[in-house]
């Protein structure tokens, strides 16, 4: 049996939806299907997640280029409402998510959305707030997680966010740190289940065709390639994600 994940995204911009899609069948494919489903689709019936997860062994929250639960924006802005709408609306998934350990992989706003479901505050921090490559490390040791297989112990990933969480939730393990510019790199929550506030499915080549296409995110007289690293090693941990769903999936099916 071929394994399936359920990738679910939450932007708005057609274009940014399917370059996520491709990203992460990219990354992923080889090793297993990829079903997409938008979280912003008034369709979605969260609430029967037990019956919707049968037909999927693992799921990818994505990120947001329009919707923060802070942003330095006002407290009624559409794009912050609808993050805490998500949260609520979301919750019969997360709490099947984690009830069943379901291997799970939340990605910038993904992360941001397990952090706040599990307790923490999601907030704008202009310290860590960043659209660049950052250098993080690891926490623990690489040989005891399969997602860092083939890791070294510090690399540079890409980042675009503005919204950070407050702290480790409790109940979490910190598996990576950026210093004061990244606090929260990456987290677990049970033993299958894990974030990164980074995007382990963007290439350097992603990132210099979004800002080419997008330059109003660069920091004013910054030339992209002055802050992004042609770094190949943060899109290993996507890859053994998808690696991972596919032989739990052969073993369970013995």
């Amino acid at each position: 049996m071929r394994a399936t994940i359920l990738g679910i995204q939450f932007r708005i911009n057609p274009d940014s939806v399917s370059h996520e899609q491709a990203c992460f069948q990219r990354e992923v494919g080889v090793y297993v299907d990829v079903e997409f489903i938008n979280a912003l689709d008034d369709a979605c019936d969260w609430s029967q997640s037990a019956e919707l997860m049968k037909k999927y062994q693992g799921v990818i929250l994505g990120g947001s280029g329009e919707l923060y639960f802070d942003g330095e924006k006002d407290l009624a802005d559409p794009a912050r409402k609808i993050s805490y709408e998500l949260v609520e609306q979301l919750r019969p998934l997360f709490v099947y998510l984690f009830e069943n350990d379901i291997p799970t992989l939340g990605i910038c706003y993904g992360h941001q959305l397990l952090g706040a479901f599990a307790g923490a505050q999601v907030t704008c921090d202009r310290t860590q707030m960043k659209t660049k490559s950052h250098e993080l490390k690891l926490m623990v040791d690489r040989r005891d997680y399969f997602l860092f297989s083939d890791l070294p112990e510090s690399f540079h990933a890409h980042y675009g966010h503005k919204d950070s969480l407050d702290r480790v939730p409790e109940g979490s393990v910190l598996l990576m740190h950026g210093g004061d510019a990244c606090k929260v790199s990456a987290l677990q929550y049970k033993n299958n289940i894990f974030t990164t506030q980074f995007h382990p499915e963007i290439t350097f080549e992603d990132v210099m065709r979004k800002m080419n296409n997008s330059p109003e995110y660069l920091p004013e007289g910054v030339v992209a390639t002055e802050i992004f690293k042609n770094d190949p090693y943060s899109k290993t941990i996507l890859q053994n994600f998808g690696k991972f769903v596919a032989l739990r999936t052969e073993q369970n099916h013995e």
